[in-house]
């Protein structure tokens, strides 16, 4: 199978977009010119440094089940796989040419996971590999700066950055799920990789997601409505057992795609990848920074942005006459910008608190943006 089958056109498109961006470029210039600058090589130590290499000999299921996958998703050239001693649930993948590609596991995730879930993980790494997000690395595009002139992106861009990462997680799903096989198990991960609980059921959120689905199917127009508080929030969720990232897993199971995969295909039945991207689009319309340019005051808002000095200009843009999902995606913009690493200090923390509490929204808000932020490819 070509990647590119399955990969999000949504997804394609915001990256497109972004690496066609000047400031995108310089950006990248930047992290390419000073490399271990930005944490890329500090990532790469922590996740190797302690790892173990596994082989055929001591690890048959795990390889076995990596060459699988990279049949389904049509994956070429080598790739390793390491073992991390840690009890928790984790795993992640390592592009640093001109090494080898790799993947670590933890070997907590190791001792709990059946075939079906580990197929899905590595399935969800290869994908990260397979469609290189890696070329478009965060949080180092958005944190690179020259002293000067301050950051290279722009607030837009650098908020494009974290939508098109979103994006990306739920193409890596996609191809976690090709290699699974199995919806319910492929959604246990998501809810293992938060939770470290292997144990909990899924299967009511996955029958309230392919509600959801067919509901917004049946009828767009419902796409236009209001929707309710908890349906806005949930959208700023971050961590991978997201309401939007289980809604997006959950259409992608019913596409043509995946089910001529999973040899479950008999008919024209199922959803066609456009339908899915239409769907994944509008779960992730929330993150759209266009909202600064539509803003009566975008030169303000910008600077706001740009600056950190966000309080002074709320009552006189956003008080009262803003919607919720207004008051949340300026409140989790803020913190992206105020910390695109995820790292912020306790008064900085607590400030970020306050411009919630100002824009009268939750403060959880404030931890999942820097919970995206700092694990932006989970």
């Amino acid at each position: 199978m070509n990647p590119s089958i399955f990969q999000s056109a949504l997804e394609r498109r915001l990256r497109d977009e972004l690496l066609a961006g000047e400031d995108t470029q310089r950006a990248l210039r930047h992290v390419d010119a000073v490399p271990g600058r930005f944490g890329g090589v500090a990532r790469q130590r922590q996740l190797l440094s302690n790892a173990f290499k596994l082989t055929r000999p001591v690890a048959p299921r795990v390889l076995d089940a990596l060459a699988a996958c990279k049949e389904v998703l049509g994956h070429e050239g080598p790739v390793d796989v390491f073992v991390n001693p840690e009890p928790m649930i984790r795993a992640a993948a390592v592009q640093a040419p001109p090494d080898t590609p790799a993947i670590v596991l933890s070997s907590r995730l190791l001792e709990v996971f059946q075939e079906a879930e580990l197929r899905f993980i590595l399935g969800h790494e290869l994908g990260h590999l397979a469609f290189e997000h890696f070329t478009l690395p965060l949080p180092a595009t958005a944190l690179a700066w020259d002293g000067e002139d301050g950051r290279f992106v722009s607030p837009a861009t650098a908020l494009g950055l974290y939508r098109w990462n979103r994006a990306a997680e739920a193409s890596a799903d996609r191809a976690g799920l090709l290699c699974s096989r199995e919806l319910e198990a492929s959604a246990g991960v998501l809810l293992a990789r938060v939770s470290g609980w292997t144990a909990g059921s899924v299967k009511s959120e996955l029958q309230a997601a392919a509600r959801h689905v067919d509901a917004l199917l049946s009828d767009p127009s419902a796409r236009e409505r209001p929707s309710e508080d908890d349906e806005v929030l949930g959208g700023f969720r971050a961590h991978a057992f997201s309401p939007w990232r289980v809604r997006a897993l959950a259409a992608f199971s019913k596409t043509r795609t995946f089910l001529k995969s999973a040899g479950r295909y008999a008919s024209e039945e199922g959803l066609s990848d456009e339908e899915a991207d239409t769907l994944l689009a509008w779960e992730l319309r929330e993150l759209d920074p266009s909202y600064l340019e539509k803003s009566e005051h975008p030169e303000l808002l910008n600077l706001a942005l740009t600056t950190g000095k966000l309080l002074p200009v709320l009552e006189q843009l956003y008080q009262e006459r803003a919607t919720l999902s207004e008051r949340a995606r300026l409140a989790q913009h803020f913190a992206l910008m105020k910390a695109p690493d995820g790292v912020v200090d306790n008064l900085g923390y607590l400030e970020l608190r306050k411009v919630a509490g100002a824009l009268a929204v939750p403060t959880w808000l404030v931890d999942e943006a820097l919970r995206g932020a700092s694990n932006p490819l989970d």
